[in-house]
């Protein structure tokens, strides 16, 4: 499936949407599935762990700055510097705004389900978002463990497997169907926010060992046994 980037440009003004009444409740919009990130701008207002973590918050529900605020402990100000990154680069959107005590209070989400890297090779040098991505999936684990035992953790641990590089694709192609498939879950009012984190690379130089080459044909074996090849350690 093609994806295109939906980040607008920098000079763009996009139009505000009208005050809602009060009666009338704030909707979460059906996000595109997908976001293509293409510049170093998007990559560094989407790293900071506070803007990575507001990213979460309105992926579910639309939120203002200061709901977004007293969820994470921090300043209305703070937060709505934040936001504006976001939204200048292309990563948040106002989706509705209301008039409370005088003041126009906006409402934010993000602007696609998933955000997917497509970068120039100097820009991914510089700064590679997976780390900050898995780093940032480390954070979470991190707090979640502290406030309470989640449901279930993953318990497979950290598996390799020796694949060819047609075989590591299809895995790849197969993990990102599943991941499409968990956030186009439909949002449960009475459920829980859950996470997935998934990860497939190939695994660094000191892990890749050749096997032990075949002797030439008529000379006798070393007798030592060989190591059976293992699927997943």
């Amino acid at each position: 499936m093609m994806t295109r980037s939906l980040a607008p440009p920098a000079d763009s003004v996009a139009a505000e949407p009208p005050l809602l009444p009060d009666a009338v409740p704030v909707a979460m919009p059906e996000l595109p599935p997908r976001l293509v990130v293409t510049s170093e701008r998007q990559v560094e207002a989407i790293s900071d762990p506070t803007r990575s973590r507001i990213l979460v918050i309105i992926q579910h529900q639309p939120a203002t700055a200061k709901q977004i605020a007293g969820r994470l402990g921090l300043a209305p100000g703070t937060v709505g510097h934040h936001l504006r990154t976001l939204e200048a680069a292309g990563l948040a959107q106002v989706v509705a705004r209301r008039l409370v005590r005088g003041i126009v209070a906006k409402y934010y989400t993000r602007t696609a389900r998933l955000y997917q890297y497509h970068l120039p090779h100097e820009v991914e040098r510089a700064k590679d978002p997976a780390l900050g991505m898995l780093a940032h999936a480390g954070d979470e684990l991190a707090d979640a463990l502290v406030l309470n035992e989640p449901d279930f953790l993953c318990d497979t641990g950290f598996p390799h497997a020796r694949l060819s590089p047609e075989r590591a694709a299809e895995y790849r192609a197969r993990l990102r169907r599943l991941v499409d498939d968990f956030v186009g879950e439909p949002a449960d009012p009475g459920g829980r926010v859950y996470a997935l984190c998934s990860a497939l690379f190939e695994a660094p130089a000191y892990l890749q060992v050749a096997d032990e080459p075949a002797p030439p044909a008529g000379e006798p074996s070393t007798g030592r046994p060989q190591r059976p090849r293992a699927r997943d350690e």
